[in-house]
């Protein structure tokens, strides 16, 4: 996990298996952090390794 100066964003990544391609690679996802504890942390960007135009599984990072 990385943060930024400010401490209001930060990335995580998450090594992945994608079932349409059979190929491993990682999920990069880029926060907001929320203001408060009982609000879920913002997505700001998703970018997978594989394939960077994909978008199929940002939704499941999203709350």
């Amino acid at each position: 996990m990385r943060w930024n100066e400010m401490g209001e964003k930060y990335v995580k990544e998450y090594p992945v298996y994608c079932p349409r391609t059979q190929q491993r690679g990682k999920h990069e996802i880029e926060y907001a952090r929320a203001t408060c504890t009982r609000v879920p942390d913002t997505l700001l960007h998703f970018h997978c390794s594989i394939n960077g135009k994909c978008k199929d599984c940002e939704r499941d990072y999203q709350e």
